[in-house]
């Protein structure tokens, strides 16, 4: 099982649950995911690895290139 830290909303618990199984199929080596509804911020949710070598943990501030957004 992936370790992944941070909050979700129990509503939102099927997102925490795609999230996880991507580094337990080995499809991310790092990631992170917010959601906010209404302002409310409903995931908070990081794990994995910063580094392809897999030596430095995905931190909660851990500062990434967003390719592409909606």
């Amino acid at each position: 099982m992936a370790d992944v830290q941070g909050r979700c909303d129990e509503q939102f618990s099927a997102v925490r649950r795609s999230f996880e199984s991507n580094f337990d199929q080995g499809l991310d080596v790092g990631a992170s995911v917010a959601v906010a509804v209404d302002g409310e911020m409903v995931v908070d949710l990081w794990g994995g690895y910063a580094d392809e070598a897999r030596t430095t943990p995905w931190e909660r501030d851990t500062i990434t290139n967003v390719w592409s957004s909606t």
